[in-house]
């Protein structure tokens, strides 16, 4: 053999296996590039985003966010012991999928309706559907627990039960489920995650009590508008109620809120109540412009952490007759109590309390022409402009322990 065949050999061994080695890596490496771009198509068309315009390293983003939610409102359901059996006789159609919807109300006939969690069949209720239990008669009320699906539009509507109790689990109260529920008295929710969409229980109740008790959740716009309520309680929750959510609920007698953190978009509570009167103990509250504005409202008084009041919230409500906040924190916008001409007495946060802020921005009391005393303690106070203009010309009003006429302070606290 040739020196010359005897020098090939080798090399064509060496050639031939950093080929196979690097043939081997390459398809690892489109093999995982592969990977990444259909993980990041997959969560970019999730998000209505292009590849192009969003990196890889950013659509990861929503995708935990999301996961996040998931969790969190998972963590949000509320499960209740109880001894309350499920009603029979239910019609269901089955969704294939281990799922089912509640279609109508069958054969049952039982007064105090328990809606079952599961079809006979074991397929899980995650719908009531639309108009299913609509217009009832003969029962007495309606029960949810553990329930953390939905139900849908009218599904309840006109029913002539008297009572609704939700207990537990996370529940989506569709638009105008319980709507004109006429005979209602009793609407409760307790220990549970609660979303009422808007008209949810529209033109509802009988002077009805409306309670909710260890709660989270939303309640929409018009929610609960022109009920036929006497009492609203909130304990132990924490809720965001939305733009005219219980607005032209003239029957209110009772607004109670306890130890609870509540949020109102405006116009909450609009031209409500008939001489209600307002307690809100041990809370944290954030009240948007004109929340209560046009309300006959009989006495308020607020305690708690913090009281942040928008623009106008209390204008207008010329029932009122006293006021008393005490928290550590207390904002008052522009016109917050504007005209309420039957206001005779006003206290702002406990004197011997060096550490409250309080905030009075312009014309909070003008033209509350019957305000004889207003009391305001001691802290880091700011006064806007003509905040008692308008006022009687007897009004007695004390800030940190020291006395001031209406027009000592029409340009602030100085």
């Amino acid at each position: 053999m040739s020196k010359k065949m005897q020098l090939s050999n080798p090399l064509c061994v060496v050639m031939c296996t950093l080929l196979c080695l690097s043939g081997c890596g390459n398809n690892s490496d489109i093999n995982a590039a592969d990977n990444e771009i259909s993980s990041a198509d997959t969560v970019t068309e999730s998000n209505g985003v292009s590849d192009k315009d969003s990196p890889v390293t950013e659509t990861t983003v929503p995708s935990t966010k999301e996961n996040s939610d998931t969790d969190e409102k998972t963590q949000n359901n509320q499960t209740v012991e109880t001894d309350l059996k499920p009603s029979e006789g239910f019609e269901f159609e089955s969704n294939g999928d281990g799922t089912c919807t509640i279609t109508g109300i069958g054969t049952c006939t039982e007064k105090d309706i328990v809606i079952p969690l599961e079809s006979p069949n074991g397929d899980t209720v995650t719908l009531i559907g639309k108009y299913a239990l609509y217009s009832l008669e003969n029962v007495d009320s309606i029960t949810l627990v553990n329930y953390n699906y939905e139900i849908d539009e009218n599904t309840f509507q006109y029913g002539e039960f008297t009572a609704v109790n939700i207990i537990g689990g996370s529940p989506v109260i569709n638009k105008s489920a319980f709507s004109s529920c006429e005979d209602l008295a009793s609407i409760t929710f307790r220990d549970c995650n609660i979303q009422a969409d808007e008209y949810a229980f529209y033109s509802c109740g009988k002077d009805a009590e409306v309670t909710f008790s260890n709660c989270t959740g939303i309640i929409e716009e018009n929610a609960f508008q022109y009920g036929d309520f006497i009492s609203l309680t909130i304990s132990d929750c924490e809720m965001e109620i939305e733009k005219s959510a219980f607005s032209s609920g003239e029957d209110l007698t009772s607004i109670v809120f306890t130890d609870s953190i509540v949020e109102t978009k405006e116009y909450a509570f609009y031209s409500c109540g008939d001489s209600a009167k307002v307690e809100m103990t041990n809370c944290t509250l954030t009240f948007d412009d004109r929340t209560f504005q046009y309300s006959s409202l009989e006495s308020l008084t607020v305690t708690g952490s913090k009281v942040d009041m928008g623009d106008s919230v209390f204008s207008s409500c010329e029932d009122l007759t006293t006021v008393s906040i005490d928290c550590n924190l207390v904002v008052m916008g522009e016109y917050a109590f504007y005209s309420c001409e039957d206001l005779v007495d006003v206290t702002i946060c406990d004197n011997s309390k060096p550490d409250n802020e309080i905030k009075i921005d312009d014309r909070v009391f003008q033209y509350c022409k019957k305000l004889e005393t207003v009391d305001i303690g001691n802290g880091a106070i700011e006064m806007g402009e003509y905040v008692f203009s308008g006022c009687a010309d007897n009004l007695a009003i004390t800030i940190a322990g020291k006395k001031y006429t209406a027009d000592a302070v029409k340009d602030g606290l100085k």
